[in-house]
């Protein structure tokens, strides 16, 4: 073939494909010959939709709930008259939500939220984005006549503030009083921590609960008083927070310690350095809190950080507990929103105050500081309570209590600020004498509330019926016959709850309007009217030498203002995370008495002296007694009064033995012994672990 020369090295190629395909290779595709590739389609319509809040989907999911039950019922279809939105089914529907629930919703604003809801789900299920504005003047109106009719509360709720010294009796509660029971010593020091939190940040619990390791920065930095022992300083960066209208900012609050601070019960960095401790946390091997406190910045430095594992980077600062096998331990999941809530009511109520106790009241109590605070301008405080103008503070967070000496100011005298403070303060209402629950006379009247007795009866004559077509009641599972019965269950429950919250709170209402006179008499004439015993009689158990320990480090107060200070904060920390290594035994209430335990002898050779010199030469034995748990005793979080425990009988022994343990585990897993003494043993079964406690141990499960 001839030489070619191409000036145009594109024909070039064109000239040599076309040679190629002359001689049956297949020529290169080029661009020219190259077909337009087809645009991928990555369109869905659920991707363009808004990503709402786990409590909004809640909600709405709610409200499509009742709206389909309310058209199935009324055989309606949902979606055509979700649709078609007329103000007589709109109507009809909230007057059968309001019949149907049955004074589950109290609140008149509650009717509201759920119209709103009810919209937003119309728009997301038919694409329906306007309502005729003449549907939203009627539901106005529609919303008024439905909360008069089920006699709906508009009155607004009373937002208590919680300021430090209403804190300071929280945290006292929290630690010295018996009736604060928590399944683990670990959720208390951090339930601890979590309340200095909210007074000293202001957050919301969803942020608070949130918080991770990695969230944390610790370091020492240069005393700026000149003094030879550096500061201590923990920053605290809250990334989880309210998204509404909006992603913000995250704000990072730095918390110095307080030099020769009089009591350490309301600082944050003596629960935040135990727990880490306690979760051997910091990347500094084997580091104690007494060398902490010993360590210098290094010359040239302006800080010393003390970094934290890297394992434990992105795991929650706020740990639920869950049930193992071996019994209660701290998992990874972070605790909820209703934990932290119910927590803070039930301490509330054994405080002794009389309104109840929200996550919220921290953040009204750090909002005011912050608004009285001459070193903190109302920029600042909208940027750190996250609002975007001073009017949403002003309208959801001001108490409604003025907390200012009026009468100082029209008369132009100096203002009263202290009784000022005190009459505002949440501490004005603790009463340890105010009725927290109800006595013995009190729970038998409820018994024989007429409402109480209807749902009884009803649910023993269905499970007599159950019983009489099954035998057993746990034979019928799954027929006809035990849903109804475990209905009228469900029922009856509620039923005798709802009559003893009724009448507690009659007992503290006539409690509340008696006492101020019973109390007048008795300095005046000495003689009381009131002899009622409100509360029925418990008998507390002692606390923890660890817990004793804790509160004595945290009440102690500095002896002067330069001795003792590190030392009280090195055995506050060590106190703090050695009660986190620990479980609590809650008392259990039981309806009879159970006779002592302690003194039960053994089937052999062995005699009740016999086994009582046993267990004081060595608790712990190979060998356990008939009734002892082998998971409890290999259990170190539990005291040692507990790991040795005997049941009263081989029954309650079976009992426990399923509902403490073996029901979190797979029957067919292997599984490790617990005992102590052969805990690396492993064996193939759940019945081959009953077939060795029996023949190794001695203990019948």
């Amino acid at each position: 073939m001839a030489d070619h020369v191409f000036e145009n090295p594109s024909i070039e190629h064109e000239h040599i494909a076309m040679d190629d395909y002359h001689s049956g290779m297949t020529p290169p595709r080029t661009s020219m010959m190259t077909e337009p590739r087809k645009a991928e389609d990555y369109y869905d319509p659920g991707r363009t939709k808004k990503i709402y809040a786990p409590k909004s989907r809640e909600l709405q999911s709610l409200l499509k709930k009742l709206w389909d039950s309310y058209c199935n019922t009324h055989g309606k279809e949902p979606s055509d008259t979700l649709r078609t939105f007329h103000i007589k089914d709109l109507y009809n529907f909230f007057h059968w939500m309001l019949r149907e629930r049955g004074g589950r919703i109290r609140k008149a604003r509650t009717l509201q939220t759920y119209w709103n809801t009810l919209t937003l789900v119309r728009q997301l299920e038919s694409g329906c984005y306007s309502v005729d504005p003449a549907v939203q003047v009627e539901m106005c109106g529609a919303r008024q006549n439905l909360a008069q009719e089920f006699k709906l509360s508009t009155a607004k709720e009373d937002k208590p503030i919680m300021r430090a010294e209403d804190e300071f009796e929280l945290l006292k509660t929290l630690w010295e009083s018996p009736d604060v029971e928590l399944q683990h010593e670990y959720l208390r020091a951090q339930l601890a921590l979590m309340i200095q939190l909210a007074g000293i940040t202001g957050n919301r619990p969803g942020a608070l609960r949130r918080l991770q390791y990695k969230d944390l920065k610790i370091a020492l930095l240069p005393n700026c008083d000149g003094g030879d022992r550096p500061r201590l300083v923990i920053d605290f960066t809250f990334e989880h927070t309210k998204r509404y209208l909006g992603g913000k900012d995250a704000n990072t609050f730095p918390v110095p310690d307080i030099p020769s601070e009089s009591c350490l019960l309301l600082c944050p960095q003596t629960m935040l350095l135990g727990l880490l401790f306690a979760d051997d946390a910091f990347a500094v091997p084997d580091l104690s809190p007494a060398e902490l406190f010993e360590l210098r910045i290094p010359p040239g430095k302006r800080e010393l950080r003390f970094p934290i594992k890297q394992s434990k980077a992105e795991l929650p600062l706020f740990r639920r507990t869950e049930r193992t096998v071996r019994g209660l331990r701290v998992s990874n999941d972070a605790v909820t929103e209703n934990w932290l809530r119910e927590r803070l009511r039930r301490l509330g109520t054994i405080t002794n105050f009389e309104m109840p106790v929200k996550p919220y009241c921290f953040r009204r109590g750090h909002g005011e500081a912050l608004d009285s605070s001459s070193h903190i301008s109302d920029s600042q405080r909208n940027l750190i309570l996250q609002h975007s103008s001073s009017a949403v503070f002003q309208h959801n967070y001001l108490s409604r209590y003025i907390t200012q000496d009026t009468q100082a100011a029209y008369r132009g005298l100096e203002p009263q600020t202290a009784i000022i403070r005190a009459a505002s303060g949440m501490s004005r209402s603790i009463d340890p004498r105010r009725p927290q629950s109800l006595n013995d006379q009190q729970l038998a009247q409820i018994k024989k509330h007429p409402e109480v007795v209807l749902a009884r009866r009803i649910r023993d004559r269905l499970a007599r019926q159950a019983r009489a077509c099954h035998t057993t009641i746990k034979r019928s599972s799954g027929t006809r016959e035990y849903t109804e019965y475990r209905h009228a269950q469900r029922n009856y429950l509620h039923t005798k709850r709802v009559v003893h919250n009724i009448t507690l709170k009659q007992v503290q209402t006539r409690y509340r309007e008696e006492q101020p006179i019973d109390d007048i008499l008795w300095q005046l004439r000495g003689v009381r009217q009131n002899t009622e015993q409100t509360t029925s009689g418990r008998v507390n158990s002692p606390l923890s030498s660890e817990r004793r320990r804790v509160l004595s480090a945290l009440l102690t107060f500095a002896l002067s203002k330069h001795t003792g200070d590190q030392e009280r904060r090195v055995e506050a920390i060590d106190a703090v995370a050695a009660l986190c290594k620990r479980q609590e035994v809650t008392q259990r209430k039981v309806c009879r008495k159970k006779a002592a335990c302690f003194v039960t002898s053994r089937k052999g050779d062995c005699t009740t002296a016999d086994a009582k010199n046993a267990i004081k030469s060595d608790p712990i034995q190979m060998e356990c007694l008939p009734t002892q748990c082998i998971f409890c005793m290999g259990n170190l979080e539990l005291p040692l009064s507990h790991r040795t425990k005997q049941f009263r009988d081989r029954s309650g022994l079976k009992r426990h033995f399923f509902r403490k343990h073996l029901q979190h585990h797979d029957v067919k897993e292997r599984i490790r012994c617990p005992h102590p003494k052969c805990n690396d043993r492993w064996l193939e079964h759940v019945d081959h672990l009953r077939n060795h406690a029996a023949r190794v141990h001695k203990t019948l499960t």
